[in-house]
């Protein structure tokens, strides 16, 4: 059985949430460095996790003190949507990760038929106002990125932070890097693109990671509830993007999906069986992610 020694995770999702999570950022700090991994990136849909993130570094200072914890901030209703403002104070308190709208996405409406919902009841918020009204986009109706979009990637290249692109349309992803690029980012990850939303074809994902993106393939979407992909299409996947441009998180936290960690260690140990050797396995578990992290001379 492989270990996970090393390995790190940027797409985690933990209690308290208005979806029902597998465990707090304690919780899934604690599991996951008891299983021997080097760090963790905590996300929320709905907040940033700056606060969350400082609680998981406690629970787990005295018994794993090297183990990272990081946070990011998605920008969706609850910070006020395509926020520079919420950005700028959530890398000021050491976020890692700024993702373009996910739930409140537009293109995430189009893919699961509403915002703020995946479909079923278990992944459906609540709220009378369940999303934005009009929801996100971060092109104007030429397909110009907007001015929001813009001061927002400017704060992450500032900041040497990672932007990741969510849950919005290839148009808006392709707008996005195109400025990103331009602007000097040198961090910027491609959000599940096996996802519904934004499910890009394989030569987009090879034409992103020719710019310089990672592409996150998430071991959430190889299992029942979220499938999007299946282990041989995930492997051509990383064959063509290449394991230098690719990055395997869980995307996990749903109580319908093993813990985040496991979740990582069925999926490669998977691909180890397939024929992946365990230099593509590390390279995609952790060395990109330390670059991404800006941990590579730590």
């Amino acid at each position: 059985m492989l270990k996970l020694d090393g390995f790190y995770d940027l797409h985690i999702h933990s209690a308290p949430a208005p979806f029902v999570r597998i465990g707090d950022s304690a919780d899934i700090a604690r599991w996951c460095a008891e299983a021997g991994m080097a760090g963790i990136v905590i996300k929320s849909h709905f907040e940033s996790t700056v606060s969350k993130v400082h609680h998981a570094r406690i629970a787990v200072r005295d018994t794993h003190p090297d183990f990272k914890v990081f946070a990011g901030i998605a920008l969706n209703r609850g910070v006020g949507g395509v926020n520079p403002g919420a950005v700028e104070l959530a890398l000021q308190q050491g976020a890692k990760l700024v993702w373009l709208p996910t739930l409140d996405a537009a293109n995430h409406a189009e893919a699961f038929g509403a915002g703020g919902t995946y479909g079923f009841k278990a992944m459906t918020l609540t709220s009378r106002r369940r999303s934005p009204d009009p929801l996100y986009r971060v092109i104007d109706a030429n397909g110009k990125l907007t001015a929001e979009t813009k001061e927002v990637i400017d704060l992450v290249v500032d900041y040497g932070a990672v932007l990741a692109t969510g849950h919005v349309s290839k148009r808006e992803i392709l707008a996005a890097v195109d400025y990103a690029v331009g602007a000097g980012a040198k961090r910027i990850v491609i959000t599940h693109p096996e996802l519904a939303a934004p499910k890009l074809d394989l030569p987009t994902m090879i034409d992103l990671a020719k710019a310089g993106c990672y592409m996150e393939f998430c071991a959430v979407n190889l299992l029942p509830v979220f499938y999007s992909i299946s282990l041989e299409g995930l492997i051509e996947a990383i064959d063509a993007v290449t394991p230098a441009r690719t990055i395997l998180s869980s995307d996990g936290g749903q109580p319908f999906n093993p813990r985040p960690h496991e979740t990582i260690r069925v999926v490669v140990q998977s691909l180890h069986e397939k024929g992946v050797p365990m230099e593509t396995i590390t390279r995609i578990c952790r060395d990109n992610h330390r670059f991404l992290l800006d941990l590579q001379d730590a």
